[in-house]
């Protein structure tokens, strides 16, 4: 049974890699430079709602997996004793109406917001089509919210095999729902209609399936204890608001070089940062994988063993992301057959200080991502004040018109940031005995 739960575990993460991947090489060869740049201008915005759904889910498993380690979910039935089954429904359904609340204020805020920007800063004539489309796309990325929240508090429950199975799936139909609209030329609808009609086919499949724990959750009269409750609050404000600012910048790139150059200059950005980002996927695939393991660990409170297997893994993360990270570089810059997606990228010395920034990122990663498995949140400061310094820099490198140098302030950012974060995590393995 584990070795069948990590294929799975490893079969996502290929196919997340992938959903990443696929849309980068497709795009230069069905989308014109313009529509790249408003592709990506959309992800930007729709990633505000999945990052707080990718630290929601990421909650949902560190706080199940500690709290609840005793129960099992077994063909559809709720395993264990009736005092922890109890809590466990108390939660769910505290902590669902808890996140559907915050993620619908969030996704509307998104879309106003969206709706303001597009008016003011796109023609007339395509601003409408891009409401409608972004609108759709939001709509997809909120179904796409609740069904992997859903799958994660089955993960936490010792339900890896069935929750990374039913999300293998997903991300395949988003997959080749998204390779087929850009193939029929679609256009940026492709980016709607793949996650909306997938996601919303999962929902209905999903909801049928586990009616009867849907509907005894919402039956059920336990209350999740007030206690607990201001543990969970404050966890999710410190580890939300840490996680979501530090990769959030990620994505303002392409709507400030939007704002200050237009659709093919913030097209060339976002599709840099995007293999990028993908390459930040595939080096941190094998961390994921064994994550649940890691958590569990740390829940039995074996630090040692579970500070030696992060460990491994963090080195393997490394090594990926420099080997893949070196021969993608060459194969882009130096190689005739890719020169269509070369010239939809920024140049090599931007990309370079791009690559080298991202690489600083993977060991903040792993550094930020352990001491999260204690349900720990000691990086607040060192994020905002990086954020705030990437966004100032950025702004003002754009208004200068000297965009060679508009990720200067990503990669600097890790001369101040990385030490400051280097020695709180060694503080805190210290504190735990892990060293």
């Amino acid at each position: 049974m584990i070795r069948r739960n990590t294929t799975w575990v490893f079969i996502f993460q290929f196919l997340k890699i992938l959903n990443g991947l696929i849309p980068v090489l497709l795009i230069p060869l069905y989308l014109s430079h313009e529509d790249q740049g408003l592709w990506f201008l959309m992800l930007s915005f729709g990633s505000i709602v999945l990052l707080f759904s990718a630290a929601q889910n990421g909650i949902v498993l560190i706080f199940g997996a500690h709290e609840f380690k005793n129960l099992l979910i077994e063909k559809l039935t709720i395993i264990g004793h009736i005092k922890d089954k109890n809590s466990l429904l108390a939660f769910t359904r505290y902590s669902k109406k808890f996140f559907i609340i915050f993620l619908t204020c969030l996704s509307l805020a998104v879309f106003l917001f969206f709706s303001f920007y597009i008016q003011h800063n796109t023609p007339l004539l395509i601003h409408t089509d891009l409401i409608m489309i972004f609108g759709m796309y939001l709509l997809g990325i909120f179904l796409f919210t609740l069904n992997f929240s859903f799958l994660s508090y089955l993960e936490s429950f010792n339900q890896v095999l069935f929750a990374y199975q039913a999300k293998s799936f997903l991300m395949f139909t988003i997959i080749c729902l998204t390779c087929f609209f850009l193939y029929r030329n679609y256009g940026l609808y492709a980016l709607s209609y793949s996650i909306f009609i997938s996601m919303l086919i999962a929902f209905c499949i999903l909801c049928i399936k586990f009616r009867t724990i849907i509907i005894e959750s919402f039956r059920a009269k336990a209350i999740f204890n007030k206690h607990k409750q201001k543990i969970f609050v404050n966890y999710f404000q410190k580890n939300t608001f840490s996680m979501v600012s530090g990769f959030l910048l990620f994505q303002v790139y392409t709507p400030i070089v939007y704002y200050f150059k237009g659709s093919v200059i913030a097209g060339k950005v976002g599709l840099s940062i995007a293999i990028l980002s993908t390459l930040f996927a595939v080096s941190i695939a094998p961390l994921n994988a064994k994550m649940a393991s890691i958590i569990r660990m740390i829940a039995e409170k074996e630090y040692q063993e579970s500070y030696t297997l992060y460990f491994k893994v963090s080195q393997l993360a490394l090594i990926i992301f420099l080997f893949l990270g070196s021969l993608g570089v060459f194969l882009l810059f130096e190689i005739d057959i890719f020169y269509i997606y070369k010239e939809r990228v920024v140049d090599f010395s931007s990309f370079m200080l791009l690559w080298l920034a991202w690489f600083f990122q993977v060991i903040v990663y792993i550094f930020v991502t352990y001491i999260r498995c204690f349900k720990r949140e000691l990086f607040i400061i060192p994020t905002v004040v990086s954020t705030f310094y990437i966004l100032i820099t950025t702004i003002v490198t754009l208004h200068y018109d000297l965009v060679d140098y508009i990720f200067v302030g990503f990669l600097s950012s890790y001369v101040f940031g990385l030490p400051w974060i280097y020695v709180i995590y060694r503080k805190f393995l210290a504190s735990k005995g892990a060293l």
